[in-house]
């Protein structure tokens, strides 16, 4: 899925000691560190919105660059000026006339459709967009990061600010995605308890290192996990 050759992150100055890691297809990883230390950097980093300052990053064999429909990205925070009655069904349907999803392939409303099912927000999808909580916000956008049908699912922070009930919900929503397609997730999170037993591994920045852990036992001293 990932490789990277002395890879080094950074805006001017380097954040990380030359990376060398190879992560293989189908899995589903946490990534940890404390504020800072470079894992929102890394997503950016992966997404072509950042260049590396030194190095190489492989992404199914690919180099990393904008639009890139085999990455879908959901981002801590997101800002948007929607219309009070604008309902999340309306936010979702807007994806599809992007562009790049249009250049990709004509999305029926069947696959929509099961996709709504698949992440279980048909009770409220179709209710104003700003009216809802945010758990319920956060998997519209797992719904809308779908679209493009990606093979790698970047979260960041995707269980901030949740009450324990919507956590439960986002984590089985992807849980179900995984079974039923082939997807890859990478999640930022402070919140590794509420969801390790689905994880195969951890991505650990560490002193400007990183490091890859099968298990959160390597990780029990950190306090931010």
């Amino acid at each position: 899925m990932i490789e990277m050759k002395d890879l080094v992150l950074g805006y001017h100055k380097p954040i990380t000691n030359p990376i060398n890691l190879k992560i293989s297809d189908n899995k589903w990883l946490g990534v940890v560190g404390k504020n800072g230390i470079g894992k929102t950097t890394l997503f950016k980093t992966f997404l072509g919105i950042i260049k590396p300052l030194r190095g190489e990053i492989l992404i199914f064999n690919q180099k990393p660059e904008n639009s890139n429909n085999l990455i879908s990205y959901i981002p801590q925070e997101r800002e948007l000026n929607l219309p009070d009655k604008m309902t999340g069904y309306s936010l979702v349907k807007y994806t599809l006339s992007s562009p790049q999803i249009k250049q990709q392939k004509k999305i029926d409303r069947n696959f929509l459709n099961n996709l709504i099912d698949l992440v279980d927000v048909g009770s409220y999808i179709h209710q104003p967009f700003l009216t809802l909580s945010g758990g319920q916000k956060k998997r519209i956008f797992l719904v809308q990061s779908l679209i493009s049908q990606p093979k790698l699912l970047l979260l960041d922070e995707p269980l901030a600010d949740l009450d324990p009930k919507s956590k439960r919900a986002f984590i089985a929503s992807l849980h179900r995605i995984r079974e039923q397609r082939e997807l890859n997730v990478l999640m930022i999170s402070h919140e590794m308890r509420e969801v390790y037993q689905e994880l195969d591994g951890f991505m650990h920045f560490s002193e400007q290192q990183l490091h890859y852990h099968k298990t959160i036992e390597n990780l029990e001293s950190c306090l931010y996990v």
